[in-house]
């Protein structure tokens, strides 16, 4: 078979998806972007949580141990020069102490210019020898090793610099490398090259375990972990990889096994395996090509959507097979309407997680309702064609199809429903009198399960005394200057906090931090000094040190002589330096070239580390920093964050953001629920069904303890757009069956359990994630689901036989006739459309209307069938045409609902007549003052024909019928009243209503009516069309009593505006109509006038219920 030109259309974008498609590693781009905790983190983990770094520890039975592992290890790594650029085990000023001369020379330029000044003086040259005598006087008398190490390598007293409490305490940096006894360690690790994605971190990370390993190996007593960005990047494309895999092979088995235990059919089951996995794949590659990324959670799309896609082809089977006397056509037509309404909710459902505030479910929800609204597309249309090859077209004798049994459970049944909703609703409310699940306000759940790098740091935590993690405060600024004001605003905040024990302390960058200002005036005052070089050396060495005693003093003055050739900021730039400033401040290689290139305000960063006091409730200190802050001034660029602080405010968004959920998801259930049903009782038992669903889910999460998170809360609106399926499913099968229970089991209650089996397989698959919250999202759906399908399936049945209209069973499955107009053609919408006419430009109401007409058109499909069967015999018989018409008809009708609407508005358009024809039958019919009556089928926009009389200066009167809503009644009677026009509406038999027409008429009035749509007591057979036509009497009628002048008219819509005909003069004998048959004739004479111009505009005769007699129709 030749493979057409649009196929591979199709594939162009499939192609060009999977090949954009990656994974997305990275946990905060789950959480909203606009939460300035997560943004904090992200910039902190951007900026100084070096994302080549590994951070190693090393667990011993004793100290010496631990040592002589932590510097084998770290030397063994910077031997692998290719993997490796640097080892740190301990304190890079003990590895290299003559490298901190130039973090001293930086420290002393960034002192305030009176304290440098202060220091530069004690080197006068009267003083000079005071000093030194004052260090060999403390070195003669001084025990301290540390004193007389510092004394014998800096007698000049360079190293002591002001004391500033809050500063960083390299003092007591062993603290980052070791725990006080010795027997814990940490190693940090940095690759030589960027570990740009999830494989390069995964191949480097087993390369450095490979090579530990053969370092450790010898002694069973020491413990290696592992944590840093690199390994928990690998895990999480790690259980990435095993989530899809597990969820896909382990949803598509329990979906085989449960298709197979139902049907025992091979061939159906392969074949719907088969569309599964090209509608997964086709979904992959079409979120590769919008998203480009597929984060952590939204891998769990592959199970949820399996779990939904297979309900369309499920459904569709069982209603082949429980009417094997139906064509594939008619199983489509018959279940398409609850296909429909089931995949309209349940694709909202997750579409409006994107309204949520969590990027990594809103991407889950896209992935999902895209995959949906392709599974039902697919489902519908590719699933039976190929099971039932001969089914596609009508059979000769086809076999009957199995009719109704009648048979409903009896008083014995209708005990037991009730009994277990009485159970259920009893045993849930006291389960939950003890209270509601709880709320998880931690961010946990963003976390993977069974982590190593999460097990590491916990221990790390434990080992090195740091009971909570220190929360970051991030400042930024487009220089070293904002920063650094920043920070001398915040640090007096700070110090607050301290004061009244929000915080037990800080560590601030302040005193590292460069200040432009003070490094200007202060490289004069280090002139100074390099000037006296040659003077520090002699005093040295005459006073008694060595030369070594000098080279500190000799490389600070290096160090203040270099920064002072130059006009920019001066930072310190060797290995020492580099690794303590990564800590806590950032800055871009070029500062000029990055601010061109980004445009980005905040190119320079400093971090803050706060440690909150005991028991201190991180919310409210989150607020009081931040009501501190602003006190002094709205700082921008200043992000309090940290692991311990995000779950709280990001839960406080998703409850912020959880009412644009529900409410859009309980409004749209209602309007799907109305559109399918439209009856209350059906209506309130679905809503019930999710209600006490929900009452079960509570029960259940009460009795495992779980809880609620903010992934989670997410299932809510999940439940309520995927659980109502069922009730839709099942109403629905129970109104095409008569109300049979048997039947409607047979046909719906077996897909639905099976349907209801795979969903709950698909989300109960998410419950083995290795993502803490996708985990318990995937339980608790699966809960919710699980008792929506059960009670659909089981109780709902027995409730609706209850209360169903009929009572008898129908013997054949027939779509029931409308007899009545559209439930939208009521006072409430009407007014909704005066109202929106006001408000909307012409063009945007026209389109809308429109739009929504072939929405309509597309969807009523019994509707639209009358209306085709209306038309048929203008086009003799031809089902294109009439079709075509019909199509063109609704479209017609809603740019005349448009202009109606202007019209009863008050809106007058001078280009709606564009002309008249047959004015001269008018004036001359007026003339004769006998009366006129205007006859007109429902053709055109008859209503616009009132005010061109009224503005002529002649009084009309229009005869009309009761609408079916007495506000609509009302509504349009006010609006002809408004023009001039009266109203009277005629009832039933109404004879006193006839005489006063009558009366007028005679007196010379003139009065419109319509003549194609009669109530039954004036309905006569006549021909139209060569068809029988129920027509009025009524215009033969009012002629033999009054003897007024009968005129067919017509308003039609043109391509310009509309144009009125006033057709010649019906002539009639008054005096021989006087028999009934004669006034028939009359009648008769009266339709024919209209049938050309009815051919002629069939798609503007407005007929929406059946006007041709049952047995003619087609």
């Amino acid at each position: 078979m030749k493979i057409r030109w649009w196929w591979i259309l199709f594939f162009i974008p499939i192609a060009a998806g999977l090949a954009r498609l990656h994974f997305d590693t990275e946990i905060l781009d789950l959480l909203p972007s606009n939460v300035p905790a997560v943004q904090g983190l992200k910039i902190y983990q951007q900026h100084f949580s070096n994302a080549r770094e590994l951070i190693v520890t090393i667990k011993a039975q004793d100290s010496e141990s631990a040592e002589a592992t932590a510097k084998s290890i770290a030397e063994k790594l910077r031997a692998q020069t290719n993997l490796i650029s640097d080892a740190t085990w301990q304190q890079p000023w003990l590895e290299h102490p003559d490298q901190t001369a130039e973090l001293i020379a930086y420290l002393w330029l960034n002192q305030p210019p009176e304290i440098f000044q202060q220091f530069a003086e004690k080197f006068s040259e009267t003083n000079l020898p005071n000093v030194l005598a004052a260090a060999r006087a403390r070195l003669s008398t001084t025990l301290s090793p540390n004193e007389i190490g510092q004394l014998s390598y800096d007698p000049l007293g360079f190293t002591q610099l002001p004391q500033n409490p809050d500063a960083v305490n390299f003092s007591q940096g062993q603290g980052l490398f070791s725990s006080a006894d010795g027997t814990f360690r940490l190693i940090f690790v940095r690759a030589k090259n960027d570990l740009t994605d999830y494989r390069q971190c995964a191949y480097w990370l087993n390369a450095v375990k490979q090579i530990i390993s053969t370092t450790s190996s010898a002694t069973n007593q020491i413990k290696i972990g592992f944590t840093g960005r690199p390994v928990f990047v690998a895990e999480i494309s790690g259980g990435m990889k095993h989530d899809i895999t597990f969820s896909i092979a382990g949803t598509s088995i329990i979906i085989a096994i449960l298709f197979w235990l139902a049907h025992r059919r091979i061939k159906p089951m392969l074949w719907l395996l088969t569309l599964l996995a090209l509608i997964l794949a086709t979904t992959l590659a079409l979120g590769g090509l919008i998203f480009g990324a597929v984060n952590i959670v939204s891998m769990g799309f592959a199970a949820i959507l399996l779990g939904l896609a297979v309900d369309y082809a499920v459904v569709h089977y069982q209603e082949a097979l429980a009417h094997p006397g139906w064509t594939i056509p008619e199983v489509r037509r018959a279940i398409a309407p609850a296909i429909f309404w089931a995949a309209v909710t349940t694709i909202s459902a997750f579409f409006i997680l994107n309204f949520g505030g969590l990027p990594g479910l809103a991407q889950l929800g896209s992935l999902v309702g895209i995959g949906v609204a392709l599974a039902a597309f697919v489902m519908i249309f590719a699933y039976l064609p190929p099971l039932f090859p001969d089914r596609m077209q009508p059979q000769p004798n086809p076999s009957p199809s199995p009719r109704p049994s009648g048979e409903r459970d009896g008083v014995r049944g209708l005990k037991i429903v009730f009994a277990v909703t009485a159970a259920l609703i009893f045993s849930c409310a006291a389960i939950l009198l003890s209270g509601l699940p709880k709320m998880d306000a931690t961010a946990n759940v963003v976390q993977p399960r069974n982590s190593e790098a999460y097990s590491t740091l916990d221990a790390i935590k434990e080992n090195l005394g740091q009971k909570h993690e220190p929360l970051w405060l991030v400042v930024g600024g487009k220089d070293e200057n904002e920063v650094a004001q920043k920070l001398g605003l915040i640090e007096p905040i700070l110090k607050n906090a301290v004061s009244d024990q929000t915080l037990a302390g800080f560590t601030s960058p302040n005193s590292l931090w460069p200040r432009p200002e003070f490094q200007n005036q202060n490289r004069k005052i280090a002139q100074q000094l390099i000037s006296k070089r040659a003077a520090f050396r002699a005093a040295v060495l005459t006073n008694g040190f060595a030369e070594s005693s000098f080279g500190l003093t000799e490389h600070i003055l290096s160090t203040w002589q270099a920064a002072a050739a130059t006009t920019n900021i001066f930072w310190p730039t060797n290995q020492l330096c580099d690794w303590i400033f990564s800590k806590i401040a950032a800055r871009p290689p070029s500062a000029v070239a990055s601010l061109r290139r980004t445009g980005d305000s905040n190119q320079f960063f400093a971090a803050a580390f706060l440690y909150p006091a005991e028991n201190v409730n991180l919310s409210n200190l989150f607020q009081t920093i931040g009501n501190r802050q602003s006190a002094i001034g709205n700082l921008n660029g200043v992000w309090l964050s940290g692991w311990e602080l995000l779950g709280g405010t990001v839960l406080a968004e998703v409850k912020r953001n959880l009412w644009k959920l529900l409410l859009p998801m309980a409004a749209l259930i209602l309007l799907s629920l109305s559109l399918a049903f439209r009856r209350f009782a059906e209506i309130a038992f679905s809503i019930g069904i999710l209600f006490l669903s929900g009452l079960c889910l509570l029960a259940a999460m009460k009795i495992f303890n779980w809880q609620w998170n903010l992934l989670n809360l997410m299932a809510l609106p999940l439940i309520l757009g995927t659980g109502v399926d069922y009730s839709i499913f099942m109403q629905l099968a129970l109104r095409r069956h008569g109300g049979d229970l048997q039947m409607a089991h047979r046909s719906v209650g077996r897909a639905l359990l099976l349907c209801g089996g795979t969903a709950i397989a698909g989300f109960g698959s998410l419950g083995f994630s290795s993502n803490f919250g996708m985990a318990s999202l995937g339980k608790v759906c699966a809960v919710g689901i699980a008792g929506n399908m059960l009670i659909s399936v089981f109780l709902l049945p027995v409730w609706w036989s209850l209360c169903r209209r009929s009572p008898s069973p129908k013997s054949k499955v027939q779509s029931p006739k409308l007899e009545t107009p559209s439930k939208f053609y009521s006072g409430h919408v009407w007014k909704i459309g005066l109202t929106l006419v006001r408000i909307l430009p012409k063009p945007i109401f026209n389109a809308f209307a429109k739009l929504s007409a072939a929405v309509y058109c597309r969807l009523a499909s019994r509707r639209r069938e009358i209306v085709v069967q209306n038309l048929l015999p203008i086009f003799g018989d031809d089902r294109k045409l009439a079709e075509k018409s019909a199509r063109e008809l609704f479209t017609q009708f809603a740019i005349k609902l448009c202009d109606l609407f202007r019209f009863e508005s008050g809106v007058t358009e001078k280009n709606w007549f564009t002309g008249w024809q047959g004015w001269e039958h008018f004036t001359t019919a007026h003339a004769r003052g006998k009366g006129v009556l205007l006859v007109t089928p429902h053709l055109g926009n008859w209503e616009l024909g009132g005010t061109f009389l009224i503005e002529r200066g002649y009084k009309l009167l229009v005869l009309t019928q009761p609408e079916p809503d007495e506000r609509l009644t009302e509504l349009r009677q006010n609006s002809r009243t408004q023009r001039g026009v009266e109203t009277l509406v005629v009832g039933n038999h109404d004879a006193f209503a006839f005489v006063e027409i009558i009366k007028r008429l005679q007196a010379g009035a003139i009065v419109a009516l319509l003549v194609d749509r009669p109530p039954a007591h004036t309905a006569v057979n006549v021909k139209l069309f060569g068809k029988d036509f129920p027509a009025s009497i009524a215009a033969a009628e009012l002629a033999r009593a009054s003897g007024c002048a009968i005129l067919p008219c017509s308003i039609i819509r043109g391509r310009d505006g509309y144009r009125a005909q006033i057709l010649p003069e019906v002539i009639y004998d008054r005096a021989v109509i006087g028999h009934r048959e004669e006034r028939i004739q009359l009648t008769q004479q009266i339709l024919r006038a209209f049938e050309l111009v009815i051919r002629e505009n069939a798609a503007q005769w407005y007929h929406f219920v059946p006007v041709w007699p049952e047995e003619k129709l087609s």
